[in-house]
């Protein structure tokens, strides 16, 4: 297998969150598809940046400062998105027999379990360090909370969040023994947040928390849940889908300085109108002017139409009256 080279910036965060479920380089290496050689040049600098400590050869473990910095991350960029607070819902397959009776089988198997829900009626067990509800006919997984997908925009966030998916549906189907692949993925629930943003940065300054909401309920927020990190932050159903657009308004205006704003929008129209009213009217000018020389040219052509009759009738006069010549034997006569 080819393993996809990733974005130095985004694997800091990644190998950290790594280190919390297994100190194996091995699995770490393969769970983020980089190779041995490279993972061990990013151990070395999250070493002497104090995120890790070396404990003797192939042995890492991560050190308080990591542990404190959950969700945020010195090494990535500013406005880079983090993807989170993912809640997936699995269809399962018709063909899993017995799954009435899972409750039974968890029991028979020796895997704990609590019953959720609104019946209590529904088992509830861990995967991964993951919640994971086995419905009637789905399975409901919800992500860690401190759990992050960092990516360039919120396609990449969302692909790596995905993978995860497979891990987790993988661990899942070893322990019940089942198969539940292909999958039929749902998402119920994501976040997508520009981290590092400076609006986001400023109100986290001033104690501000900002909360936005429309007809379909709240899908924009700013609050300090990063510790004075400043995430601007998209939610709600439709987070997937506006959170581009938001990344790119924010990131155009950056490049404008934030210049391009209401007002001066509105005086840019009103120059472009008045400049197309200037236009107007010196293209009625012209029109004017032009329907002038074509009514004088129209009068030219009678004048000429009537000169040119005159002149008709006087030739045909002149020749009425034009001496005629005949020519006998001997000489010619003028009559």
């Amino acid at each position: 297998m080819v393993k996809k080279q990733l974005n130095k910036k985004e694997l800091y965060t990644p190998i950290i969150n790594a280190f919390k479920e297994t100190t194996n380089l091995t699995d770490i290496s393969n769970r983020l598809s980089i190779s041995k050689q490279n993972l061990n040049n990013y151990l070395h600098n999250l070493t002497e940046k104090g995120y890790l400590v070396h404990k003797g050869k192939g042995w890492y473990e991560l050190t308080e400062k990591s542990k404190l910095s959950t969700k945020y991350d010195e090494f990535l960029p500013k406005d880079f998105i983090r993807g989170h607070a993912y809640v997936w819902n699995i269809k399962l397959p018709k063909e899993i027999k017995h799954w009435d009776k899972r409750i039974e089988i968890l029991k028979s198997k020796g895997i704990n379990f609590n019953l959720v829900g609104a019946l209590r009626d529904i088992p509830r067990i861990k995967i991964l360090n993951r919640k994971i509800w086995l419905c009637k006919d789905h399975l409901r997984i919800f992500d860690k909370k401190d759990s992050s997908y960092y990516g360039s925009n919120s396609i990449e966030a969302r692909t790596k969040a995905l993978n995860e998916v497979f891990l987790i549906v993988g661990a899942l189907e070893r322990k019940l023994g089942v198969l539940i692949r292909p999958l039929d993925i749902e998402w119920k629930k994501e976040h997508y947040a520009l981290i590092k943003n400076d609006l986001a940065i400023e109100n986290n300054r001033k104690g501000v928390i900002m909360r936005i909401s429309d007809e379909l309920g709240e899908w924009l927020l700013v609050d300090d849940s990063l510790e004075k990190g400043g995430e601007l932050e998209n939610v709600g159903k439709k987070s997937f889908i506006i959170n581009p657009k938001m990344q790119k308004w924010w990131n155009e205006n950056k490049e404008t300085n934030f210049e391009v704003t209401p007002k001066f929008l509105m005086e840019a129209i009103k120059n472009l109108v008045q400049i197309q009213i200037t236009k107007d009217n010196e293209i009625k000018e012209l029109r004017q002017d032009l329907n002038y020389v074509a009514q004088n040219q129209i009068s030219h052509v009678r004048l000429i139409e009537k000169a040119s009759k005159v002149m008709d009738k006087l030739d045909k006069k002149l020749s009425k009256d034009k001496p005629r010549i005949t020519k006998d034997k001997f000489q010619r006569t003028l009559f």
